[in-house]
């Protein structure tokens, strides 16, 4: 199993232990994913499900003039994800927002890159370790603690 594997296993573990009863979490990761490693369906104030999309990557992604290769694949798989409709439970929706996360730091320009080359997107989110450490310790359990790998 890759790392990349064993964090969205872990991050899912810790979501779906803290998601209301009528809240999802579905793992996407494969070869249908279009951009997706998962999918959080969850209520808004109303009471409405809104659709949100995680990509996940492992290690430091770094940014200062010149994309990395790792960065245009964030980029092809957001624009990918942006452009699909998910069908969740019956019902098709279009993703109310993203998250890219990684268990290493967004460095450099990198967000700003990221969102200035992915104009149109709402809600686009950067979770990075120190986010994931804080995420665990607030909800995780042993057995989903986040390696650094």
């Amino acid at each position: 199993m890759s790392n990349e594997d064993k964090l969205r296993k872990q991050i899912k573990t810790v979501l779906d232990a803290i998601k209301q009863p009528e809240e999802r979490v579905i793992d996407k990761h494969g070869s249908s994913e279009f951009g997706l490693d998962l999918i959080i369906l969850k209520l808004d104030a109303f009471g409405k499900p809104r659709a949100h999309g995680v990509q996940i990557k492992t290690g430091n992604i770094k940014c200062s003039g010149k994309p990395t290769q790792k960065i245009k694949e964030i980029i092809g798989q957001l624009s990918i994800a942006f452009g699909k409709t998910v069908f969740i439970d019956g019902k098709d929706y279009k993703l109310d927002g993203f998250y890219v996360v990684t268990n290493g730091e967004f460095q450099g320009n990198t967000e700003d890159y990221i969102r200035s080359a992915c104009i149109g997107i709402r809600n686009l989110h950067f979770i990075d370790k120190q986010s994931l450490d804080e995420f665990n310790r607030k909800y995780g359990s042993a057995k989903a603690k986040f390696e650094q790998t």
